[in-house]
């Protein structure tokens, strides 16, 4: 590759160095969905150079990345540094050389660092180069960090670097990505100023949609997607367990709850249980469903799978929580709360209608990815807020 200083800046593409704390081509987790996506989308329109850590907040899976490596075919030029514990929650100093290569030898318009605190590298990168910073929020860190150190204390003594890497970030930034309305209201309190994009958690409807064959399924399915070293979805499933499936069974004995996502916890096995671990093809895993649950007690962010089964037009029964940041007005969303799940289950079990096309429109104009990073693109390409 070689500098691009003889072409005119109002001719060339936009160049953007892409730096992340996660491996953007394994769709493993909610962020790992949205920057496969949103590597994806930018690459399109611009020159996209992209230097990422393995894994997923964790160590890798080879296979898992390896099945995953041909993903995001229009970015220019790739590297890859190994996961640390340390260099993931702290700093990774291998990260901060590789992306201050790239800027030694290349000319760039903007540096994206997306997601927690990718934001540590973008700060001391704009400011050593000069080049303009975006930062790309997936949810409030901070908040993050607060409800898990509820189990894992070691969350706190993270938490006060959290903070300050999170503000100086959105504070500092040429151009701030949130990911819902409530998460911008916060930063423009940091910010100064409500000149902040909101790219929701978005969908590929060329994948997910409800032109498919309604399932007709013998016994039948009820669906629960996450990465269960996530703590709140391990809640979910001793949730199930504890309160919903045998009120379920009582009326369907044969059911099958089945738990999609990797690290199940086998632990928490049941007769009607089901565990798949992670799969290539989870489009067809939720339009075989004939219902999608969502009984979280936790969370912060998108409900990333929530909005895809919407797409899909699947039967969605989920706690306020579950939901969080999804609009209400989705004929296919039923908002409960536990003591009410069993009964919501059976009702939509009993209506046997396990697709329906009413609510595709109305999820496309609000999170295709094609409609909501192109936002991002055209800020871009204007060079401003």
């Amino acid at each position: 590759m070689s500098r691009m200083q003889s072409i005119p800046s109002s001719r060339r593409r936009k160049a953007i160095l892409y730096v992340a704390v996660y491996d953007p081509h394994v769709p493993l987790t909610g962020g790992g969905t949205r920057g496969l996506a949103l590597v994806g989308q930018l690459a399109e329109h611009l020159d996209v150079d992209l230097v990422y850590m393995e894994g997923s907040g964790y160590a890798p899976d080879p296979d898992l990345a390896g099945r995953f490596a041909d993903r995001l075919p229009h970015v220019r030029a790739k590297v890859r540094v190994p996961f640390s514990t340390t260099g993931y929650f702290v700093f990774s100093q291998t990260l901060y050389a590789e992306a201050a290569h790239f800027l030694r030898t290349h000319t760039y318009d903007y540096i994206l660092c997306d997601y927690g605190l990718s934001a540590a590298y973008g700060l001391l990168l704009s400011r050593r180069f000069g080049v303009p910073l975006i930062y790309s929020s997936h949810n409030l860190e901070y908040r993050i960090y607060l409800d898990k150190a509820r189990r894992d204390k070691r969350r706190l003594l993270l938490l006060p670097y959290v903070y300050l890497v999170e503000r100086l970030a959105v504070q500092r930034a040429s151009i701030l990505v949130a990911i819902t309305k409530k998460d911008a209201e916060i930063y423009a309190r940091w910010r100064g100023t409500s000149d902040i994009l909101v790219i929701p958690q978005g969908v590929d409807t060329a994948v997910f949609h409800p032109f498919y064959d309604p399932p007709r399924n013998d016994p039948k399915e009820i669906l629960f997607v996450g990465n269960y070293n996530n703590q709140f979805n391990r809640e979910v499933v001793a949730v199930v367990k504890e309160r919903i499936v045998d009120r379920v069974c009582a009326r369907y004995p044969s059911v099958r709850f089945r738990f999609v996502g990797a690290n199940p916890p086998r632990d928490l096995a049941h007769p009607n249980f089901v565990f798949t671990g992670f799969v290539d093809d989870y489009p067809a895993q939720l339009k075989a469903a004939d219902v999608m649950i969502s009984p979280l007690l936790q969370g912060q962010g998108a409900p990333t799978k929530i909005i895809e089964a919407l797409a899909c037009g699947k039967p969605i029964i989920a706690t306020p929580v579950g939901a969080r940041s999804v609009e209400r007005d989705y004929a296919s969303l039923t908002i409960c709360d536990l003591e009410a799940f069993p009964e919501k289950i059976v009702e939509v079990l009993v209506a046997d209608q396990p697709v329906t096309a009413k609510d595709f429109e109305t999820i496309k104009s609000r999170y295709a990815w094609s409609v909501t990073v192109q936002r991002l693109v055209e800020r871009i390409q204007n060079g401003s807020m």
